[in-house]
Parts: C-alpha cells; sequence; structure tokens
C-alpha cells in the first residue's frame, strides 16, 4: 500500500458518511470505526516502507542487520506493531536511536493526513462556500469536520486573533484504546505517529481554502490531544 493509495481509500471511506457523522442512507456505506482501525494499518506501513528505502548506515543505526533482506527485517517491525494495539509497541516510542525513522513516518503521515483533508473540503464545499473569515473556518472544523470524523465537537478553541488557534480534544477518539504499562507520560510519547495524520487533515482542509498553515500536535496525557494552527504570512 503506497501512500497515494492509502489516502484515497481514507477519502473514498470518509466520503460515506453523512456530515453530521452518521451513516450515509445511500447504497454505499461505511462503518465509523474503519478510520480507526485503518490508521495502524497505515502507520505499520508507512514504517515497513521507510525502512526499505534507508541506507546501510541507518540501518545499522536502528540495530537492524544490513546485510539481510530489507523488506524480511521491516516486515518483522511491521507485524510487532500489528499487535493488538500499535501504540504500545516499544518500536513507536522516540530515542536516540530511531528519530531519524519516526520524523520520516510523520512527513509521510503528515502528507497523507494533508491530501485526504482536501478531498475531504471537496464534500463539504457545498456548506462552506458561505465561510471567508479565517476563524470562522476553523470553527468550522472543530465543529462540522470533526463531528464526521470523530462524532463529536472540539472542547475547547483559543485564538490569540494574531493568527494562532489552538484546538483541545479532551477526549480524541484515536486515544480512547491506547494504553501502556510504563505510565501515561510513556504513552503519550508512544501515540505521537498518531497525532500527524489528522494534523495533515486540518492543514490540507484549511489549503482548501486557500489558507496557508503549520499544524503541530502534542498530547500531555491520553486521551487529550492538542493541536495548534498556525497561519502563514504571504508576506
Amino acid at each position: 500500500m503506497n501512500t497515494d493509495t492509502s489516502s484515497l481509500a481514507l477519502a473514498q471511506a470518509l466520503s460515506g458518511l453523512a456530515l453530521d457523522g452518521k451513516r450515509a442512507t445511500e447504497s454505499r456505506q461505511v462503518n465509523g470505526n474503519a478510520l480507526e482501525f485503518l490508521l495502524p494499518e497505515l502507520v505499520s506501513t508507512l514504517v515497513s516502507t521507510t525502512l526499505e528505502t534507508m541506507t546501510t548506515a541507518e540501518r545499522l543505526s536502528l540495530g537492524l542487520d544490513a546485510d539481510g533482506e530489507a523488506a524480511e527485517q521491516a516486515d518483522d517491525l511491521a507485524k510487532e506493531a500489528e499487535t493488538a494495539n500499535a501504540a504500545t509497541s516499544g518500536w513507536l516510542e522516540p530515542s536516540n536511536n530511531n528519530s531519524e525513522l519516526l520524523e520520516q513516518v510523520y512527513v509521510k503521515l503528515e502528507s497523507v493526513g494533508f491530501r485526504v483533508g482536501k478531498r475531504l473540503a471537496e464534500r463539504f464545499a457545498p456548506m462552506s462556500r458561505r465561510l471567508s473569515d479565517t476563524l470562522d473556518i476553523v470553527k468550522f472544523v472543530c465543529k462540522d469536520v470533526w463531528m464526521l470524523l470523530f462524532n463529536r465537537q472540539i472542547d475547547n478553541l483559543k485564538t490569540n486573533h494574531r493568527g494562532v488557534y489552538v484546538l483541545q480534544d479532551n477526549k480524541f477518539k484515536w486515544f480512547l484504546h491506547m494504553s501502556g504499562n510504563n505510565g501515561g507520560a510513556a504513552a503519550a510519547r508512544r501515540a505521537q505517529p498518531y497525532i500527524w495524520f489528522p494534523c495533515g487533515i486540518i492543514r490540507g482542509i484549511l489549503d482548501s481554502f486557500g489558507i496557508s498553515t503549520v499544524v503541530v500536535a502534542e498530547t500531555l496525557g491520553l486521551p487529550q490531544c492538542t493541536f495548534q494552527i498556525r497561519v502563514v504570512s504571504d508576506e
């Protein structure tokens, strides 16, 4: 599964949902949890493909056998990621050894999310054409888009009225079933790969309105997640 196929599949799955977050009444229906189940598979696939393209030095830094088959070793790590809960797999926790691997995976996840966000914006077009103010568009993301994706709205929105918006979700759906044996802080670190995909979705939707942004997120304790949107000036 490459990133183009992944984004298309995710967008097609989402297009089967009604704008109120419920299933569409048309023949094309999809379970609301499909995206939640698909995301861990997307993460493990991107890790696998990233490992396959790494140089010998990069692979040695991860403790992998440089003389072995990249695909085989990548598959072993991917299988580890696919166990009960991918977020509890040790290799997802940031460290000095795997920082470069995770950075590449984060970029790819954000890119897939961006493309999904662009497609979602097309679906929302009939009801969003009236929006022009940036704050109203961000509110639209907090309410309508979040309702479609997670069947709930953002809990809190703050802005400094100078191009920075902070969205807080106290029960981020994709974190509700994540846990860890080493405490909340460790679990939060291992959840990092899963926040870049929704960051990309937000950026893709705003880009469709002609708003260039940088979107980052953090979690201090599951299932809470905070997204920060910073509008990039054209100057």
